[in-house]
This record gives structure tokens, C-alpha cells and sequence, in this order.
């Protein structure tokens, strides 16, 4: 078996290849917060174990906070990854530990066993509250979860058995090097080595995994206003409107056309315009409930699905979005002004033959009717019902 101070060597020559392909994931995606802690948290490691090495003549006290707080850096960077924010600052927190556990570690710095039954403790609790950071990420891969879990969990559990190894065994309660132990330390080295190998490419995954998230995300969100495109939007309520169907429960869709934008465009410019789009978006946000599905259709139209909602509390809710939107003031660099949105409303029948398309011609046409009729007004749609020309419309 290879002595400690080689297994030492061997991990940090593994831990910065680690940290050299990480570096370079980290510079291709700089989107990924995480994976820059992950590559520094590395990075702090080999430091550690550079100065272990050195240690005679260097104090091991010093190495012991370095590798340690390694952990911290690790950890912080799966927080970020879950979508944790920064809001005490990374220098901050990170100098507080390491002066804390620093103090502890100089403290023990005469006890080679107590020493290290605190790091083995430390790495125990980290282990368990990274595992906890990717728990708590909401619609997080099964597959990938269970991973990072037994990644984190084999090596806390060698930590822990180290722990009490230290604590109970008297083959290593007298201990006062590394050498002296030198069994269960070439055992924690070897596992080191391969979790910085497990660790590192379920650190490449978990990037791409969030980079596909965000390219998905980017096909479904209209980038202006942030509600769901057309196509996302379809997919989504094509089987919402199928399941009310086979439910028997009632489903009501709003198609909304914002009024004389053309003219808001020619009067008060692009960018006022652009401005009209997203502050209508957040009015819808704030007058339907989770469940609805709201999108923008295409150019000033809006669209919303209002699943187990019949067509007249589809229509209150229609007359409170447009009565509050013309009392809305809109700033412009050309003067405030207010603007007035057309609603037509249709509610989907339970035959199961209707489809999504079915339902939005019919809203197609009460809007359309709703136009014609002098804008800045609901239409519900019924059967019978008359359109003029399209060009008395527009």
C-alpha cells in the first residue's frame, strides 16, 4: 500500500486536473454561478493538501482550516446552484468561517486526534447540507439527486467512521500523525480520489443540466414580456382543455387586443410601446390566479386560459382587467397617456371533438365583434354571431 504523504500527492495531482477542466467549464459558461465556487472550492483544496504535505515543518493546524473550509466553498456553490442568493456577500461569510474554524483548528492544534475528529465532523455536516441544498431544488432530476446523494453520502459516512474510529479506537485514540494511522487515512485518500473524479463530472452535468433548463425556458418565455409564448402555450393548454373535457369541468379563454397600438407606436414611439406590452403582461399576472395560463399570442394580443371557470365569471373577471387597465396612466417621453384593450371570450363545450383551435376561433370572433362594435369592450361569444367586413375593423 502506498504511504499517506504519496495518496496525498496522488489526490492533489487528481484534484487540480479537476480544477483545470472545471476552470474551462466555468469560462464556457459563465451563466452558471455554481460552478465557479465548485471550481474555487477545488482550487482551496489542493492548497490544503500542498500544505498538508509540507506539514512537518509547516503547522497542520494550517492545513486543516484550508482543506476545511474547502468544504464551505463547495457547499456555498450548491447553494447558489438551488438558486440560494448572496445576500450576506461570499468574502464575508467565507473570512467568518475560516476564522472561526482556523481559531478551533489552533486551539487543538496539540491533539492530532481531536483535530481531526473536528475536520471529520465538519465534512460530515457539509456533506449532509449539500445534500440538503439539491433536495430542496424544486422539479430537480430524480436520477440526478439520488447521484449527488450517494456521492456526498459514501463520503460523509467514510468521515464519520473516521470520526469514531478517532473517538473509540484505541489502535488510533493515541495517534499523533497521519503515518501513525496510516490505515484508515490511505482509506480516506483513495475514497477522496475517486469522489473528486465523481464529484467533478456530476459538475459538468448538473451545468448542462441547468443550461438545457435555461434553452427551454428561453423557447417558452416571450422574451419581452416574460409570459409563455405561443407555441409553449398551446402545449400547455391543449391538455388542460383536455382534461376539463374529460372532467366535465368548465374551461373559458380570453383573447385580448390591445387598442389602436399603431397609433400608441406612432404617437409615442417604439419604446413606449414596448413599455404598453409589458405593463399590460403584469396586469394580467396580477388579476389571474396561478393556474390560469397566460400568453402573449402574437404582436398586442393576449391570450388567457381560465381552467374551471364558466363563461360568466370568465366575463367578471374580462370587465375587471379592461375597466382597470384604461384607468392605468403610461409614461412616454412624448407626454402620459392611457390606452384600452378589446376582450372576446369563449367557453369550451364538452365535446371532446372541439380542440384548443375550435375554442380560440370562436374568442377569435366575439373580439373581432367586440372591435367592430367601438373597442374598449368584453364579447362573449354566442351562436349567430355576426362580423362585418375585416376592413371595418381595423
Amino acid at each position: 500500500m502506498l504511504d499517506v504523504k504519496t495518496l496525498m500527492l496522488v489526490l492533489a495531482f487528481t484534484t487540480a486536473l479537476s480544477v483545470a477542466g472545471l476552470a474551462v467549464a466555468a469560462a464556457l459558461n459563465r451563466q452558471v454561478r455554481a460552478i465557479r465556487y465548485w471550481t474555487l472550492g477545488l482550487a482551496v483544496f489542493v492548497a490544503g493538501l500542498v500544505l498538508q504535505v509540507a506539514s512537518p515543518p509547516l503547522p497542520l493546524w494550517i492545513s486543516a482550516a484550508v482543506i476545511t473550509q474547502a468544504y464551505f466553498v463547495l457547499w456555498w456553490g450548491s447553494r447558489l446552484y438551488r438558486g440560494g442568493n448572496e445576500f450576506w456577500g461570499f468574502s464575508k461569510v467565507m473570512l467568518a468561517i475560516l476564522l472561526v474554524q482556523g481559531l478551533a483548528f489552533f486551539l487543538l492544534r496539540d491533539s492530532f486526534r481531536y483535530s481531526t475528529m473536528l475536520h471529520s465532523a465538519i465534512v460530515v455536516g457539509l456533506s449532509i447540507l449539500t445534500i440538503r441544498e439539491l433536495r430542496l431544488l424544486a422539479g430537480f432530476q430524480r436520477s440526478l439527486f439520488w447521484l449527488w446523494t450517494l456521492l456526498w453520502s459514501v463520503h460523509g459516512l467514510i468521515y464519520l467512521r473516521r470520526f469514531f474510529l478517532y473517538l473509540l479506537d484505541t489502535a488510533y485514540t493515541g495517534a499523533g500523525s497521519f503515518q501513525a494511522a496510516a490505515e484508515i487515512e490511505s482509506l480516506n485518500y483513495m475514497e477522496g480520489i475517486a469522489f473528486v473524479y465523481g464529484f467533478t463530472l456530476l459538475c459538468i452535468v448538473l451545468t448542462t443540466r441547468s443550461l438545457q433548463d435555461a434553452l427551454r425556458l428561453q423557447a417558452a418565455i416571450d422574451p419581452l414580456t416574460g409570459l409563455f409564448n405561443r407555441r409553449a402555450f398551446e402545449e400547455s393548454a391543449i391538455r388542460m382543455l383536455v382534461a376539463g373535457q374529460r372532467n366535465g369541468r368548465p374551461v373559458s379563454l380570453l383573447l385580448m387586443d390591445l387598442d389602436h397600438f399603431k397609433a400608441i407606436n406612432d404617437d409615442h414611439g417604439h419604446k413606449a410601446g414596448d413599455g404598453v406590452l409589458v405593463k399590460f403582461a403584469k396586469h394580467l399576472v396580477d388579476h389571474t390566479r396561478v393556474p390560469d395560463l397566460i400568453c402573449r399570442f402574437g404582436g398586442e394580443e393576449f391570450v388567457v386560459l381560465l381552467p374551471d371557470t364558466s363563461q360568466e365569471q370568465a366575463r367578471t373577471l374580462a370587465e375587471r382587467i379592461r375597466a382597470e387597465w384604461e384607468k392605468v396612466a403610461i409614461q412616454s417621453s412624448r407626454g402620459d397617456f392611457r390606452a384600452t384593450v378589446s376582450i372576446g371570450l369563449a367557453e369550451a363545450t364538452l365535446d371532446e371533438r372541439e380542440n384548443l383551435y375550435d375554442l380560440a376561433d370562436r374568442a377569435d370572433q366575439a373580439l373581432y365583434a367586440a372591435k367592430q362594435q367601438g373597442r374598449n369592450r368584453i364579447l362573449s361569444w354566442e351562436r349567430g354571431l355576426r362580423l362585418a367586413t375585416v376592413e371595418t375593423v381595423l
